[in-house]
């Protein structure tokens, strides 16, 4: 015995995807009928970004040393009177 399932669906998406459907041969029903599959087998939704990892830029050996020159640059020293609160009491470095 099979059951009807009813969804909403924006219109544009809807047709968007049945005519996708189409072009591979396939049906809403098919679509529908693999989505509760995929439920059944892993107990979630499918989730198209999932298989994307994030992304992860490494460094060549000449960027890195470039990278720490330029940090070494850019870092200057600050007297120790930057470090102290308007009052004349000590502060401390970031909220330390």
């Amino acid at each position: 015995m099979h059951a009807m399932v009813t969804a909403r669906v924006p219109l544009e998406i809807r047709d968007q995807v049945n005519a996708k459907l189409r072009s591979i041969g396939s049906s809403p029903t098919e679509l529908v009928n693999a989505a509760y599959d995929y439920v059944l087998a892993t107990g979630e939704l499918p989730d198209a970004q999932r298989g994307e990892s994030p992304l992860r830029i490494t460094l060549t050996d000449a960027q890195a040393n470039e990278l720490r020159f330029r940090l070494r640059q850019a870092t200057r020293p600050v007297p120790a009177s930057f470090w102290e609160a308007r009052d004349g009491a000590p502060a401390t470095r970031g909220g330390e």
